[in-house]
């Protein structure tokens, strides 16, 4: 597994985590006084400068910085998803810099007289911390700098660091952010910076084999219009979604793959995934930071087979309207106290600590959500910098770059300040990515699409489409009466099968002061218990072993 370990300073009283420690034997190692680099990637030294690149920033970093002062100037003018660090050995000095998005990870841990960071949580021990945990019970991500481990903090955006050499933070700025007063822009010149991006995302792997995980929705046949109109040659992936919708998804993908002559391969998940060995290698590449059971996209990295990917995150974020305001984003995406899962918490933490943890969660989201207007226009900002970096960003810059560079159309400050600027009216209903396929990809247009589990027909005209569409309404009707659907012989679509790694009593541990006392006494007395105390099981217990021991070894225990 890929993974970088940086240490700072003289020190050593910050441990890693036995899981780590035993990667670090297949890693490159470089030690220069006061610093030490174990990484996947091979930094480019000079004498005893070193200059570590993860992610892949645009354009590509090919020289080194003369020092610490050359490096704060020379790294924030790279836009793409990347986190940089040089260390000036004259100096004796550390220089971080991290992209204007933050979606490359790095996190990193403070002790006396020493630093450590690393591109994993799983890299780090430690406590749980409560607003952490109480946010991924919440909204199903950590907000803001929070993980799931007391003390580890993710790096800030756009952001340069200076670390003395016993890891003290001497300076941090930032480099760039969003011009609230900017002018909204229009669809051209937010065509123009996405185009300009994809130029300069294209230039970074101008040879390489090009791969594109296609569906039907809005973000990947956008990449798939923008890619062919540079004649690129691409591979694409469809993997089929047969439980919903009568696989419209996979069919409309075909449809538009055809269209634009791309050879694709068709992939069928498997219905036992999340109890096979490969579901416990998707936890270990995104770090258990999420909850991923019987997520869809849980299974998509297994498909990965190109040296390039390309990915649709920022269109997804950045084109499509967020909730009207703070009210609205609350009421559809924040699980409240009154929640079952919160039931489920106290079941397998106390009431106690659940409570806590709820606390911890409000107060942190107080705080965060306070840097934002409470306008659709501040909901988006906040999904991009909270959501799109700690929910969705982790499948792609975690365990997708295990296996490959990941591309993503922009990823540039031009158009993510254009893009931002459209007002959250003109992005309502799919509006303005509809206005941006009718004025410069018509032909996206005559396909339908497939948003999440709503189907829509856009401009096609296909009786096909429209058999098809009118098909998949009947069965969506006959779905509500199963009774109706044995009588004619249908077969009501079928998800992921439970997870074998549900079971109560392979879930239990050494002694854990953290888990309620009392559902350890009804897992030992045989009880059966909710589902969902069980999946909150299953991640805590994740979340310890992935610092142990590899998962597979904690389940066949």
């Amino acid at each position: 597994m890929k993974q970088a370990v940086i240490r700072l300073g003289q020190q050593a009283n910050i441990s890693l985590a036995p899981t780590t420690i035993e990667r670090l034997v297949g890693m490159q190692q470089i030690v220069v006084p006061d610093l030490t680099i174990h990484s996947s990637t091979l930094p480019l030294r000079h004498g005893d400068n070193l200059l570590l690149v993860l992610g892949t920033p645009l354009p590509a970093i090919a020289t080194m910085p003369a020092n610490w002062q050359d490096a704060i100037q020379q790294l924030p003018q790279r836009e793409g998803v990347f986190a940089a660090l040089f260390w000036d050995a004259q100096a004796k000095k550390l220089v971080i810099c991290t992209d204007v998005l933050g979606l490359q990870p790095l996190y990193w841990q403070h002790c006396s007289g020493e630093v450590l960071l690393s591109d994993k949580t799983t890299a780090f021990l430690g406590s749980p911390d409560l607003a952490g945990w109480g946010a991924f019970l919440a909204l199903g991500y950590p907000l803001g700098a929070d993980t799931l481990t007391h003390g580890v903090k993710r790096l800030a955006p756009a952001s340069v660091y200076v670390l003395e050499r016993d890891g003290a933070v001497s300076q941090q700025h930032s480099y760039w952010q969003f011009d609230n007063a900017a002018a909204a822009a229009s669809v051209g010149e937010v065509a123009a910076a996405l185009e300009q991006s994809v130029d300069l995302a294209l230039a970074a792997a101008p040879d390489a084999e090009h791969g594109i995980l296609l569906s039907g929705g809005y973000d990947s046949r956008l990449i798939a219009f923008l890619l062919r109109k540079r004649k690129l040659q691409l591979q694409a992936t469809i993997v089929s979604h047969y439980d919903e919708n009568l696989d419209a998804d996979a069919r409309f993908a075909k449809a538009i793959a055809r269209h634009l002559q791309i050879p694709f391969r068709i992939q069928l998940p498997e219905q036992n995934f999340f109890s096979s060995p490969t579901y416990l290698d998707y936890l270990e590449c995104s770090d258990g930071e999420i909850p991923s059971l019987y997520l869809f996209i849980s299974q998509v990295g297994q498909f990965i087979d190109a040296p390039v990917v390309w990915e649709g995150l920022l269109p997804g974020k950045t084109l499509k309207a967020s909730e009207a305001n703070f009210a609205a984003f609350w009421t559809a995406n924040v699980k409240d106290f009154n929640h079952p899962q919160w039931r489920a918490a106290e079941l397998v933490f106390g009431t106690e600590q659940a409570a806590a943890m709820w606390q911890a969660f409000t107060q942190r989201w107080q705080h965060e959500q306070a840097t934002f207007p409470d306008t659709g226009e501040g909901t988006a900002r906040f999904n991009l910098a909270h959501r799109a970096r700690n929910r969705v960003g982790p499948n792609p810059f975690k365990v997708y770059q295990q296996k490959a560079t990941v591309l993503m159309p922009g990823m540039s400050r031009d158009y993510l300040q254009a893009a931002m600027s459209v007002p959250h009216s003109s992005k309502q209903q799919h509006q303005f990515y509809q206005q941006l396929f009718a004025c410069h990809y018509p032909d996206a247009l005559r396909f339908p699409v497939a948003h999440g589990s709503v189907v829509s027909r856009l401009q096609s005209r296909s009786l096909v489409d429209y058999g098809f569409l009118a098909t998949l309404a009947c069965f969506n009707r006959l779905s509500r009466y199963p009774r109706w659907m044995k009588r004619l012989g249908l077969q009501p679509a079928v998800g992921f099968a439970k997870s074998g790694f549900l079971e109560s009593c392979q879930l239990v541990g050494q002694a854990d002061a953290n888990l309620n006392p009392a559902l350890l006494n009804a897992i030992a007395k045989g009880s059966e218990l909710p589902e969902s105390a069980l999946r909150l099981l299953f991640y805590w217990r994740c979340w310890q072993a992935l610092r142990q021991k590899p998962l597979g070894a904690l389940w066949q225990s």
